[in-house]
């Protein structure tokens, strides 16, 4: 925050400077200098202010930045005034440091948390339970881990028809990747490939086995080997060509193989070749706390301050250990 205080500083003698002048020199020379100077000082309170936005209410950059500039050119000195006594305010009042206490991990990890397993359905999900089948129906434009789990689960309803729905939406979509898989393997091993076209077929092979994988049609035993499929594939296209987005999904397979260090180089790797920090950083932080790197996890987390937020399924991680 030393470069902020800095600029406010830079606004105040600017704004100052500028209607020193304009007092002095009440003429068209002076009016240019305290517009000149006004410009200046409304320029570097708005990218204060738009860099506080973005940080603590993820507000767009530019957007910020060209409203407050806005607001302070066209109010005038009271509006840099204001703005500098705003902002000041608003610094001290977020460092207000939380009580915090030392916390003895190894205390932490030699406690077994005992905890009754819920089944779906009891929770905000109880469409089993309602035997409501136009409810049921929305669910199945949807596929991820809770769906597929939640359908499973309905095949042991006591109601036919949800019994059938859960039945054809398991079977079509296991059914759906599977053929594209089968397609997508017939096209690499039967013909001679480009190396563009190559790598994309092997790129999709890899998100299609992981997809099988990841949203638990099968048993464990059943899908590792799509699991590493999916890491085989990976490596065929990087091979070819180096891709943020499969270093991510490298990181992904090995955090399920619970290879830790590996996942966390593969998932650095994607954030040094320019892969989105907010797509990476839930698995990243999730590796390091497997790894018990409490120091580098805070690290991480304060270097990209604002970013994890957007994933709240990792928040009750940062709460605790950082």
């Amino acid at each position: 925050m030393v470069s902020d205080y800095i600029k406010l500083l830079l606004a105040i003698l600017l704004e100052t400077t500028g209607l020193y002048t304009l007092m002095q020199y009440p003429t068209v020379f002076g009016f240019i200098i305290y517009l000149f100077s006004h410009s200046i000082a409304s320029y570097l309170l708005a990218i204060t202010v738009a860099g506080i936005l973005k940080i603590f209410y993820k507000y767009p950059y530019i957007h910020a930045l060209i409203l407050n500039f806005s607001i302070f050119f066209f109010l005038g000195p009271f509006a840099i005034l204001f703005g500098v006594i705003s902002v000041l305010i608003y610094t001290k009042i977020s460092k207000v440091p939380a009580p915090v206490k030392e916390v003895d991990y190894e205390i932490l990890f030699s406690v077994r948390v005992f905890s009754e397993k819920r089944r779906l359905g009891e929770g905000s999900l109880r469409f089993s339970k309602v035997k409501s089948l136009e409810e049921v129906v929305y669910f199945t434009k949807f596929y991820h881990p809770l769906t597929v789990r939640f359908f499973k689960q309905l095949l042991f309803s006591d109601n036919d028809e949800l019994r059938l729905l859960a039945n054809s939406y398991l079977k079509n979509a296991e059914k759906y990747l599977q053929e594209l898989i089968y397609e997508l393997e017939r096209v690499l091993e039967s013909q001679e490939l480009g190396r563009d076209v190559k790598f994309f077929v092997c790129r999709a092979l890899a998100f299609l086995n992981w997809d099988v994988y990841y949203l638990g049609f099968m048993e464990e035993q059943i899908a590792k080997k799509y699991l590493d499929n999916a890491k085989e594939y990976v490596i065929k296209a990087l091979e070819i060509k180096e891709d943020p987005s499969l270093y991510l999904l490298m990181g992904r397979t090995e955090l399920s193989s619970r290879e830790y260090q590996r996942a966390y180089e593969h998932f650095k790797r994607a954030l040094n070749l320019g892969m989105e920090p907010v797509k990476v950083l839930p698995y990243l932080l999730e590796a390091l706390y497997k790894l018990r790197d409490f120091k580098e996890l805070k690290q991480v987390s304060e270097k990209y301050i604002g970013t994890y937020s957007v994933n709240p399924k990792r928040m009750a991680l940062i709460s605790a250990w950082v």
